[in-house]
């Protein structure tokens, strides 16, 4: 049954979901002319399984079978080569003993896949994703029609709501004096250079370390680190971690019993003791950089003196604060509109992007990742992510959008400037369909957003900047 599984290949799971669909049913039409030409005949049943569960039931006549399974004993008298046998002179008896099963095994996967798209179009089905099959009659019995059943799930029809349902309070913010000077002194922070020192470390210094850890005298996975930069005071390791570093000097060594927090990622080790065996090997203290010319020109201010300066981290902060700010609303009017909507979402789409998920924290983080793919939301935010691409898809065809060619090549334009050579990587999108594909499936993303935020109702309010953060932390 393995190779029979194996010929049903309906689109890989890299394409988009837009690109596989189009490609599917371009794959249909050929193959229903095909069938067509041929005067092939099927006798199709589908039952409903859930809300968008299916199972079809195809079958095939016997001599539809058979005539698939002579076509290939002729390529194989015309084609195979075997020993002792001058080519085209081997008997038809020799090949039906010798390659009889396999032949008909080959014959019944493509028939399967010659078949399926077609009886999928004939009762206007549309997979969510690849079907699987649930049982092949006729693999070993000549003379019997073939009979095989597929399962799978297919999109939802999707109900949306008015979208004047939607509330959303969007700030206007305005960048005072105080706001410039905070974000100066992170720019400050952020710019600043680290200088060794031989004394004993205090808070904001950062250490450079070595560390093994063992669970009830164990050691587990991920439980070691070299040069590992830990800066006292930043609280992003485990409670203790950094108090207990607190007065060491280079070369030091230091151990140290804490636990694991109670909601920590990685759930075998939430809540549990452990013991940490630790080695400073540097510690240095941070130098502030100073607002000199130096400082403008690494900021990329337009002249060297401080009143420069602070026009250009005003000037930033705006455009950063704009920015968060149309995240924000976004995301609300996203969440609303998604808790507005019933719907039911496939699990061949839920495990499709979680494996993108994965495949984006490993990129990202290396072997870092193993840990927060154990986060139990994981699942949670590749529900969210297929719920609005299922829901955006619905827009765009309802509203009939197509992709902005101007925002296509500004998007482009904008890739390519991140890189040292932008004119070649602007012609290598433009001369890769399924780069070009996938900008334009980003621009079309981006349309129907626009598009929603049109039609919610927006309340500005105001506030501080340092309200406006808070909300994001």
């Amino acid at each position: 049954m393995a190779e029979l599984v194996d010929a049903l290949d309906l689109g890989s799971s890299g394409e988009t979901r837009e690109s596989s669909s189009l490609s599917f049913r371009t794959k249909q039409s050929r193959l229903l002319s095909h069938l067509t030409k041929r005067g092939w005949h099927m006798q199709v049943s589908v039952e409903n399984t859930s809300v968008i569960g299916r199972r079809l039931t195809v079958s095939i006549p016997a001599g539809q079978l058979q005539s698939e399974i002579e076509q290939r004993v002729s390529a194989v008298l015309r084609n195979k080569k075997i020993d002792g046998f001058r080519p085209g002179k081997v008997p038809k008896d020799f090949i039906q003993q010798k390659f009889g099963l396999q032949i008909r095994h080959e014959a019944i996967s493509k028939i399967i896949e010659s078949s399926l798209p077609t009886a999928l179009q004939q009762e206007s089905l549309e997979p969510a994703g690849r079907p699987e099959i649930e049982e092949v009659s006729s693999v070993h019995e000549e003379g019997k029609d073939l009979t095989y059943v597929v399962s799978f799930e297919i999109f939802p029809e999707i109900q949306l709501p008015a979208l004047t349902q939607i509330k959303v309070e969007k700030y206007q913010l305005t960048v005072t004096e105080k706001d410039i000077d905070d974000a100066l002194s992170k720019l400050q922070n952020q710019l600043a250079e680290w200088i060794v020192v031989d004394r004993s470390a205090k808070l904001g210094d950062k250490l450079t370390v070595d560390y093994t850890s063992l669970l009830n005298g164990k050691p587990y996975e991920h439980n070691s680190g070299q040069d590992v930069s830990v800066e006292l005071g930043s609280k992003l390791f485990i409670e203790g971690f950094e108090e207990s570093l607190l007065g060491v000097v280079a070369g030091e060594k230091r151990e140290c019993d804490l636990h694991f927090p109670s909601d920590w990622r990685v759930e075998n080790l939430a809540g549990k003791p452990v013991h940490f065996s630790i080695e400073v090997k540097e510690v240095s203290e941070k130098k502030l950089s100073g607002l000199d010319e130096a400082f403008a020109k690494k900021i990329g201010a337009n002249g060297d003196d401080i009143q420069a300066i602070r026009q250009k981290v005003a000037e930033d902060l705006e455009k950063q604060l704009n920015t968060m700010n149309e995240e924000r609303t976004r995301k609300i009017v996203l969440d609303q509109l998604l808790k507005l909507t019933d719907i039911t979402i496939p699990k061949a789409l839920i495990q499709n992007e979680m494996s993108s998920i994965h495949e984006d924290l490993h990129r990202r983080m290396g072997d870092k990742a193993h840990d927060s793919c154990e986060h139990h939301g994981l699942e949670e935010e590749a529900k969210r992510r297929v719920g609005l691409s299922l829901i955006l898809r619905k827009i765009v065809k309802l509203e009939n959008i197509t992709p902005d060619e101007n925002k296509v090549r500004e998007k482009i334009s904008s890739i390519a400037k991140s890189f040292g050579n932008a004119e070649f990587i602007e012609s290598m999108y433009y001369k890769s369909e399924e780069l070009l594909s996938g900008i334009r499936n980003s621009v079309l993303v981006e349309q129907a957003i626009d598009l929603i935020l049109t039609q919610v109702a927006v309340d500005l309010k105001s506030g501080s900047v340092e309200e406006f953060l808070q909300l994001r932390d």
